[in-house]
């Protein structure tokens, strides 16, 4: 994926890029790959009815009053955690006052 991205803006670095990047873009990148897809979920023919399934079950968990099924990595907002400050937080941790 680096590597297209690189191809594609002619940067070396490209911290700001990936930082920007929806975590559903990595996941459509990785859906071009064969492996991936037979790993997630056993064949191409299978996805639709994998995402399907996975669906129902954060449904069925919304109507039981649960909460989210919870994933490693992520706050409660659903983001993914990082080591790097959030852009809409630098300003804040970076003013002098």
């Amino acid at each position: 994926m680096k590597h297209a991205e690189r191809r594609r803006s002619g940067r070396k670095i490209l911290t700001q890029d990936f930082e920007q990047l929806l975590p559903a873009a990595a996941l459509a990148y990785n859906l071009g790959r064969a492996d991936y897809v037979e790993i997630v979920c056993g064949s191409l023919d299978r996805l639709a009815a994998t995402f399907a399934e996975l669906n129902s079950e954060n449904q069925h968990a919304k109507h039981a009053g649960l909460t989210e099924p919870h994933t490693f990595g992520s706050n409660t907002n659903g983001e993914i955690a990082s080591a790097s400050l959030p852009k809409a937080d630098r300003h804040i941790v970076r003013s002098r006052s």
